[in-house]
């Protein structure tokens, strides 16, 4: 008789062999339909109308100043109005949306930024790792946001075959380890 397959394999490798053929046949049909796992249920709404473009076009401030890449944090964290304080403690010109950065930032209260995206519990993702040691552009993954002029509630979710094209191109590891835990 043949050994390690067929009769022999027995009940844990019959099993296993099931479970990855169950979890490769829901994750072909979750992606055939449309099923993603990143971004909130919900379209979101921002405490401020906050205009990127003119923060990263026109005044050339980098992503990394208010979006802060704390690891082991899985997304690149959202600013705290002392952030938006350090330029915004008084006016800086006109703007309504302005005028509600600066009376938080006077008073103390908290500009409750909501998350756009939001990554499964089983996958590991570090914004810092792609943008500081791959000098991965926050743009490669995020085109739309350094040109809105208000913030989305909703945007396109990142699909793992994105990450894994990504991956193929650079060289970097496509293992499901290496993401999934």
């Amino acid at each position: 008789m043949a050994s390690g397959t067929g009769a022999n394999e027995g009940v844990a490798g019959v099993s296993r062999r099931a479970l990855i053929a169950g979890l490769v046949a829901g994750a072909a049909i979750g992606s055939a339909v449309g099923l993603t796992w990143s971004g909130p249920p919900v379209a979101v709404t921002q405490p401020v109308a906050f205009d990127h473009r003119l923060h990263v076009h026109e005044l050339e401030i980098a992503c990394a100043t208010c979006h802060a890449f704390d690891a082991p944090a899985p997304f690149s964290g959202l600013p705290e109005t002392e952030t938006c304080a350090s330029c915004h403690a008084e006016p800086l010109g006109t703007s309504p949306e302005e005028a509600k950065v600066v009376a938080a930032a006077k008073s103390g209260a908290r500009l409750a930024w909501a998350p756009l995206q939001r990554e499964p519990r089983h996958v590991f993702f570090s914004h810092r790792l792609h943008t500081e040691a791959a000098r991965i552009a926050c743009d490669d993954c995020h085109p739309a946001f350094a040109d809105a002029r208000a913030p989305p509630s909703r945007v396109p979710p990142i699909r793992m075959s994105d990450c894994l094209r990504c991956h193929e191109r650079a060289g970097a590891p496509t293992r499901c380890t290496a993401c999934h835990r």
